[in-house]
């Protein structure tokens, strides 16, 4: 499993090099821009300007094994000036293509002027042309002779390319020779066999045709170039030499005589000019030509795309070795009975857990963490907390490692510090400790640290399912719509590809554990709930009484309600639903709310705005060994928490003989009987409020009740929930034993 983990994550990577690659290879040819402009004056200064000789190609369409191979080394052997192509140098106008041919013109210091063809103009290549080589139509002279290069795309108006044509001839009268390059023909070729193309491969029109070959007469050009078809073919017309030069490395006609691998190699001097055709073979067979275009298809393609055709590749062969794995992996949906019948040997354990929040941190998550430990160190075990360094110091640190944190992200007053989780420190303490089992409390960061080095070490792995994470959808940054999609998708699929990657999962309630079975968490699941430490609540009785009083002041009955003060604790509804209580009864009550957090101020603006001063008090935080005081010294314990996995602080309510009122959910569901412990309700204030009067105004049924929550709260011991934890652990180590 390991290995092909390592294996997809190797491709993965390629893939990633791969693409990062192809964006950055268009930064790597920059100077490769203007190049029609550039090489026309590296052919002014250094050409002899009586006696030069250049070469014509036309269809190159990026053939490595013709152009580049072979047409390319024949034209250096011949020691021409530079080189002109009539078009079509590319396959099509994609930016890769001009990538590719950019290494062509790297193989020469001939300097290259090319006409636009058809081919260039595919894929929206018209700006990629002008970009890499200029305009598309333009003229320069070398001494006596003329050169004009025409676009026959269709791309430029053909009435301004006209008068401009015209007017360029007329300033050439005065020179003794005169040439033209343009990509499709003026010419019309009867007999020839044409490839099936998007481009008509000559000009269409008969008007057109008639217009150059007058225009080109009348001003004695001297030779007009072009190459559209992929074939050799001379004619006079009016006087006036035409060329059709299409054979520098595209795929040949079947069936044509004339189509051939060739250039053109022109000869001035003061004598005139000589054009001869350079051919590369000798009448190629039809079966021939087959190969040969096949090949030329093949590799051209491949060159030109090779960093498309590679991504392809590698993301194929991912999907197919994932599909591999999945096909031939065995999953066994039934329990394994390896182990079942065997005596569990009494050991004592070394647990390494991780948690990405610890005191000082006061919350349900570190006390639900400290109790635990606390327990399995009465039976034995030793438990080392792996958590996050804080600003701030605790008094006790033994059995605790502290990660360095490399940032404190805070967003609506939670802090949460950002540890380093590459830390080497970290294996290093952890390969110190010689454990036997992981136990993980988030499915992220220092969680998911805690079950890589599970699986380096190939030790067990526990993971408590402790928070609600969609919940908490308002602290994660809201950029491109990520807060709504942690809310909907991200938390839900955090949790179950993390459970789904541990040995076994803890869940505080039933109703958690319906939640994991729902979101698709396979595992085995073990309902263990947050036990209560009765340690904290032997206090003698003047103590509480002294604290009852100091709270209560002038009131007759003490309400008290635990809560980070912050958006997901639903602290408006409970505000509303005390309001809503003082209203509607007679009732002379306080409630203190123990807690802190972003909300306060806001909070104590509502309390002052509705004149609730006398009914509710703000506590702050208070030290989660002390809480037992407050709730010994409560009537009545209220909540509105719609974001619990547990009832942990109305376990702790009932262990200090305080029924509980609060809004139904997901957690308290699972620890309130109704008429029993006390009563769960719709989020409806009146609802809500109601109860708590039928509460307190029933003094005999309010002792029962009260008496029933303490008996509540004493099934939930933290030497149960050890009991229940150590069960686990010996379970996972025995299966471990025997995989």
């Amino acid at each position: 499993m390991k290995k092909s983990k390592v294996y997809i994550f190797i491709l993965i990577i390629i893939i990633l090099i791969l693409f990062s690659y192809k964006i950055y290879v268009p930064y790597t040819i920059q100077d490769f821009n203007a190049v029609n402009v550039k090489n026309m004056d590296l052919i002014k200064d250094n050409v002899d300007q009586k006696n030069y000789s250049f070469a014509v190609v036309g269809n190159i369409e990026n053939s490595i094994s013709i152009f580049d191979n072979r047409i390319l080394e024949k034209i250096k052997k011949d020691n021409v000036d530079f080189i002109l192509s009539t078009g079509n140098n590319l396959r099509d106008g994609d930016e890769t293509k001009y990538r590719v041919f950019y290494r062509t013109l790297g193989k020469t210091n001939i300097p290259f002027l090319t006409a636009i063809g058809s081919r260039e103009m595919r894929d929206d290549g018209n700006e990629n042309f002008y970009k890499y080589f200029g305009p598309f139509y333009f003229s320069f002279q070398i001494d006596n002779s003329y050169f004009i290069f025409l676009d026959t795309t269709e791309n430029t108006n053909l009435s301004w390319q006209q008068q401009w044509l015209q007017s360029q001839l007329e300033r050439a009268v005065s020179y003794d020779k005169k040439f033209v390059i343009m990509n499709k023909t003026p010419v019309k070729i009867d007999n020839e066999i044409l490839k099936d193309d998007d481009d008509f491969k000559y000009i269409e029109s008969e008007d057109l045709r008639n217009f150059y070959q007058d225009l080109f007469s009348r001003y004695n050009v001297d030779s007009v170039f072009s190459s559209n078809i992929e074939i050799y073919h001379q004619e006079e017309i009016k006087g006036v030499d035409y060329y059709i030069s299409g054979g520098a490395g595209g795929e040949l006609i079947f069936d044509n005589d004339n189509s051939f691998y060739h250039y053109l190699l022109v000869n001035v001097s003061d004598s005139g000019v000589e054009v001869s055709v350079e051919r590369l073979e000798n009448n190629p067979s039809t079966f021939s030509k087959l190969l040969v275009n096949i090949w030329v298809a093949l590799q051209s393609f491949f060159y030109a795309n090779y960093i498309n055709i590679l991504i392809v590749l590698f993301i194929a062969l991912t999907v197919f070795y994932i599909l591999h794995r999945e096909i031939n992996k065995e999953v066994d949906y039934y329990r394994d009975f390896a182990y079942s019948n065997k005596k569990i040997k009494e050991q004592k354990l070394k647990i390494a857990m991780f948690t990405n929040n610890y005191f000082p941190v006061i919350g349900g998550v570190p006390i639900s963490i400290q109790r635990l430990a606390k327990a399995l160190r009465n039976r034995g075990h030793q438990v080392k907390i792996f958590a996050p360094e804080y600003k701030e110091q605790t008094e006790d640190e033994t059995d605790i490692i502290r990660c360095n944190s490399i940032y404190y992200y805070e967003e609506s007053g939670l802090a949460f510090p950002v540890t380093n989780i590459y830390s080497p420190q970290i294996k290093k303490d952890f390969k110190a400790g010689n454990f036997d089992l992981v136990h993980a409390h988030h499915p992220f960061w220092l969680g998911n640290k805690g079950r890589k080095l599970a699986e380096k070490f190939n030790l067990p792995l526990a993971f408590t399912y402790h928070t609600r994470l969609e919940k908490y959808s308002h602290y994660v940054p809201n950029i491109l719509f990520m807060r709504k999609f942690f809310k909907n998708r991200l938390s839900h699929f955090l949790i179950r590809n993390f459970a789904n990657n541990t040995d076994a999962v803890f869940a505080p309630t039933e109703s958690t554990k319906e939640y994991l079975r729902n979101v698709g968490v396979s595992r085995f699941i073990k309902v263990m709930p947050t036990g209560i430490d009765f340690d904290h609540y032997n206090c003698p009785d003047e103590v509480i009484n002294k604290l009852r009083k100091k709270l209560i002041g002038d009131a007759e009955q003490l309400l008290i309600s635990v809560s980070r003060l912050s958006k997901e604790k639903n602290l408006y509804f409970l505000l509303n639903g005390i309001k809503t209580l003082k209203e509607k009864s007679n009732l002379n009550f306080k409630l203190i709310i123990i807690g802190s957090g972003s909300e306060k101020d806001n909070i104590e603006s509502f309390i002052e705005e509705n004149q609730l001063e006398n009914e509710i008090e703000l506590i702050g935080a208070v030290d989660f060994r002390e809480m037992a005081k407050y709730y010994l010294a409560a009537d009545l314990f209220v909540f509105a928490s719609t974001t619990e996995t547990q009832g942990m602080v109305l376990l702790e309510a009932m262990a200090g003989y305080n029924p509980v009122v609060a809004v139904k959910s997901s957690g308290i569901d699972d620890v309130i009987k109704n008429d029993y412990n006390g009563y769960k309700t719709e989020e409806d204030t009146d609802q809500w409020s109601s109860r708590i009067i039928d509460i307190l105004n029933s003094n005999d049924d309010f002792e029962k009740t009260a008496q029933n929550a303490r008996e509540m709260a004493e099934s939930y011991s933290i030497d149960q929930m050890a009991e229940t934890a150590e069960e686990l652990y010996c379970r996972i180590l025995q299966l471990k034993k025997y995989q």
